[in-house]
């Protein structure tokens, strides 16, 4: 006697040796999905390189540190700075890993990679602010 086989919506037929067959996401939105995570995720990439540079680059403000008038908490900023492009770096490995194991894993994945655009620009001005936290200007 053999099972009823029920009806398959997608026309995958019925799954061989008793596994589950997956099912992708309906046809275009699947496609449309991988594209706009490739692309966010290139967008990250170099939004990823530009946004340490520019941490980095943040060190160029405690060059007014010896005017009169001026005070700088050079330890604090110096940490800000190295530690600045350290988790820009962490932002973007951490949203490559969660973006390839949703696709992998037949999931929606774009929200993810626009979270660590996002995210990196967060890092940016934060590191902004408190490098300027650290300055003070005199007169």
């Amino acid at each position: 006697m053999d099972a009823p086989v029920v009806a398959d919506p997608l026309g995958s037929g019925p799954a061989a040796f008793g596994r589950e067959a997956r099912h992708p996401l309906a046809g275009g939105r699947r496609v449309a999905d991988v594209v706009a995570t490739i692309a966010l995720l290139v967008v990250l990439a170099a939004e990823s390189v530009v946004a340490g540079g520019g941490i980095a680059f943040l060190s160029l403000a405690f060059s007014s540190c010896g005017a009169p008038g001026n005070s700088c908490d050079e330890a604090f900023g110096g940490t800000v700075v190295y530690a600045g492009p350290v988790l820009v770096a962490l932002v973007l490995v951490a949203t490559l890993v969660v973006c390839v194991l949703r696709l992998v894993r037949r999931r929606l994945s774009w929200p993810f990679a626009l979270v660590g655009i996002a995210a990196v620009v967060a890092v940016f001005f934060g590191a902004i602010l408190l490098v300027d936290s650290a300055i003070t200007h005199g007169i």
